[in-house]
Formats: structure tokens, sequence, C-alpha cells
């Protein structure tokens, strides 16, 4: 799974980091391809996950890598909940796991 430039941009800024080099950005690319996985083996499909436009799965990236990256354990914890509760509603719309209404 590719991650573009301008997709790993926005996790970058969303994790506030600044100035990354080039060990950072693929941590954070490896960290998108994780979430883009675990959203998968939960039953989102992968057209869905790695899609780049899609705002709802940039938010459940984005809280993943956030959770991953927090530089504390509160900030851990409430992004955790928060991607946890971001794939859960994901799950639940047919058109990411391939159910018609």
């Amino acid at each position: 799974m590719a991650v573009s430039p301008e997709y790993l941009s926005k996790l970058l800024r969303a994790a506030r980091i600044r100035n990354a080099n080039s060990d950072i950005q693929a941590e954070v690319t490896d960290l998108c391809e994780e979430a883009r996985l675990d959203l998968e083996m939960l039953g989102v499909l992968p057209d869905k996950t790695t899609d780049e436009t899609d705002p709802l799965i940039l938010g459940a990236v984005r809280s993943f890598v956030r959770w991953k990256m927090a530089a504390d354990e509160k900030e851990a914890n409430f992004n955790m909940n928060d991607y946890m509760l971001q794939r859960d509603e994901l799950r639940r719309r047919g058109a990411y796991i391939g159910v018609s209404p």
C-alpha cells in the first residue's frame, strides 16, 4: 500500500511533527499502513482503506497515528479511544464493508 506525499504530510501535521526526517516519515508511513490493515481485518473494504480522499478513513488513520506517536499516556489513551470509535463507525456503514443499503 502506497502512501502519497500529500497524505503523509497530512498525517505528520496531525501528529504535530515538524521537520520530519526520513526515519520519522518512514515510521508514520508504516503506521498508516498498519491502520489500513487493521481496518481491513475488521471488514472495511481495501479500496476504501486506501482511498486517500475519504475523510472518514483519514480521520481513523490520523487518530491511529496520533495514538502510536503520542507524547504521553493520557494523549495516547484519548487517541486510542478516538480510533476505536471511528473504526467501529466505519464497520457500521454498509458502503465501507460492501453491504448494500
